[in-house]
């Protein structure tokens, strides 16, 4: 009699570790998969493939800003979080400036590199002299995924330093925009040459009226596809 309960109560606690373990198992399943109408079992997608803007791009089609990921301890990533939280970039529009530069260059495979300036000039007395540009640098791949959209952008930096200052991204999106701002004696150019070192300030007004530019106070962020002189 004994034997007999001891086997009944081991089957008894066989049977609801299995039903405990079933239902996590289940759960655990639909985290990575969906079914579809049909019933059929699919892949959830990764949300780091997620389109968050169609740009306007110098290449065939627009470029898809996808969400992308970027992982510090690594250094791995793509996408907008790459280029905003590695490199500060941190407006859709200053992406989208370089992405339009006439200056493309195929580096390999389906990628392609656009190539852009951000400068600053101090302004005194009708004459601008420039004290710092960088040449930025975007990378968008081509290649169409699953959704028949390209991968689009892999990154966007500033050459010669990891994070690029604020100014930057306030040049490069307001020379997209078209629109004008100001603050301060300075002035925040984006265009898609290296800038002269010294132009008049009627000359950077010019290219505000004539190029995509912004103006802040006596601060101007200007874009133009041609050298400022």
């Amino acid at each position: 009699m004994n034997r007999m309960l001891i086997a009944g109560a081991a089957f008894a606690a066989t049977a609801t570790l299995g039903a405990l373990c079933g239902p996590a198992t289940a759960s655990s399943t639909a985290s990575t998969t969906t079914v579809s109408s049909s019933g059929e079992a699919r892949p959830v997608a990764d949300p780091a493939y997620k389109i968050l803007k169609h740009l306007d791009y110098r290449g065939p089609g627009q470029a898809s800003l996808r969400l992308g990921y970027y992982h510090a301890s690594t250094d791995k990533g793509f996408g907008w979080t790459k280029v905003k939280n590695k490199h500060n970039i941190t407006k859709y529009s200053a992406v989208e400036f370089i992405a339009k530069s006439p200056t493309r260059e195929h580096i390999g495979g389906q990628s392609y590199r656009e190539t852009g300036y951000a400068g600053k000039y101090t302004c005194s007395r009708g004459v601008c002299k420039l004290v710092k540009q960088y040449k930025v640098l975007l990378t968008v791949n081509e290649k169409k995924l699953r959704d028949n959209h390209d991968k689009g952008v892999i990154t966007q930096y500033c050459v010669g330093i990891i994070r690029c200052p604020n100014w930057v991204t306030t040049a490069l999106s307001k020379a997209n925009s078209r629109s004008v701002a100001a603050a301060g004696p300075e002035r925040y150019v984006g265009a898609y040459r290296p800038f002269a070192h010294s132009v008049r300030a009627a000359d950077v007004k010019a290219a505000v009226s004539a190029k995509p530019a912004a103006v802040a106070g006596t601060s101007r962020y200007v874009g133009a596809y041609s050298k400022l002189s």
